[in-house]
């Protein structure tokens, strides 16, 4: 993504959340982000590409934020606990403050599925790269190492888009933290 793709999905995200996604004109996302209303058109044919090219901004964007955090660390919960505040914790508190964040998350809901693979595969892949250091040490049993990405990819999920107050997101991620701590074998 470009520097100008990026200021229009961050801009268009601000005013969706500001003033909903139905209420925000396409004329009002060009003039907000300095970009002529041809321009957006020629970039993006609708809301929901928007949103998504924002979701997955963020995604990538959180996914480099959680290598380089991680790549001074050697303790796997430090390390989950990196994974979680930018995967979880922040997109969460980010939603709860949007006054129509239930109205991007009921978009992001129907974007298409190979769209959703996509961002999916991005936190699955931060997940893989936060566990690697540990790889050989986990006490998975019968589960695969892609698969547990997935299962704590899910939980973050679940977390985020479950939770309606702030003190509820660290108290649902200290058993998944714990669980993972203690199948490290030493």
């Amino acid at each position: 993504m470009n520097e100008r793709e990026i200021k229009i999905v961050e801009t268009a995200l601000q005013l969706f959340s500001h003033y909903g996604v139905k209420k925000t004109t396409m004329s009002e996302i060009a003039t907000a982000a300095g970009v002529a209303r041809q321009t957006l058109y020629n970039a993006y044919d609708c809301k929901e590409q928007l949103i998504y090219d924002a979701v997955e901004h963020h995604v990538r964007k959180s996914a480099n934020l959680i290598s380089k955090e991680c790549s001074e660390l050697d303790d796997l919960g430090a390390r989950l606990d990196v994974a979680f505040r930018h995967l979880s914790e922040k997109p969460c508190e980010m939603m709860l403050q949007m006054p129509h964040g239930e109205e991007i998350l009921q978009i992001v809901e129907g974007i298409d599925k190979n769209k959703k693979r996509n961002i999916v595969r991005i936190c699955n892949e931060a997940i893989g790269n936060v566990l690697e250091p540990f790889r050989d040490r986990l006490s998975l049993g019968n589960v695969d190492f892609d698969d547990l990405c997935e299962f704590i990819r899910m939980s973050f999920d679940q977390i985020r888009t479950k939770t309606e107050e702030k003190e509820q997101i660290c108290r649902a991620y200290a058993p998944l933290r714990k669980m993972l701590e203690n199948s490290v074998r030493a």
